[in-house]
């Protein structure tokens, strides 16, 4: 029995032995993948890094080309309206002098009618004077 404990602390001790080397060897093993993949696969790190540069790059141009667009719009609409404002106050002094220049006939063609009536009820007068006294005559 002394026998059979002496060879299983012998066995305990020789998986333990090839467990420490099996996991010593593990890591080497890692290690050296790891230096190797540096020399051709830059780290994750590196590329996230990239990854968020080309983001941000891409957003400002974006946004540099939206501000543009947005000036540009603006531009558009504050030369339009400068040009309805022109036309309409174009539009309202050409209507102004139209309607002066028509009040002005109107007043013209008034003035003319009164006239015209006046001589009418001045002659009417006359002949009805003329009728009156021929009448006082006779």
């Amino acid at each position: 029995m002394a026998k059979t404990r002496d060879v299983r602390k012998r066995v305990e001790q020789l998986i333990e032995r090839a467990q420490a080397d099996i996991l010593e060897a593990s890591h080497q093993l890692a290690d050296g993948i790891a230096k190797e993949t540096d020399r051709f696969v830059p780290p994750v790190s590196q590329d996230i890094e990239r990854l968020l540069d080309g983001v941000f790059d891409f957003t400002e141009r974006v946004v540099t080309g939206q501000r543009k667009m947005v000036s540009e719009v603006v531009k558009s609409i504050n030369e339009q309206s400068r040009r309805a404002a022109e036309v309409g106050q174009q539009a309202t002094s050409r209507t102004t002098k139209r309607v002066a220049a028509t009040k002005t006939a109107a007043t013209k063609r008034v003035g003319a009618t009164k006239k015209a009536a006046t001589k009418r009820v001045g002659a009417t007068k006359k002949a009805a004077t003329k009728r009156v006294s021929a009448t006082k005559k006779a």
